[in-house]
């Protein structure tokens, strides 16, 4: 899952993704920058995502 950049370009390309990361922290990083990404874009489908 890394830093998220991947789901980001996947959500980007209008294409599903899915993520694996042992690290913790990591999560918490790419799921900060996928929320970020998602509230910028603001796309009704994509805030669906988020349950918002």
């Amino acid at each position: 899952m890394g830093s998220g950049s991947t789901a980001i370009a996947a959500l980007k390309g209008n294409r599903r993704y899915l993520g694996y990361e042992i690290e913790a922290h990591y999560v918490r990083l790419a799921e900060k920058r996928i929320r970020q990404f998602i509230l910028e874009f603001k796309s009704p489908s994509l805030l669906d995502l988020l349950g918002e």
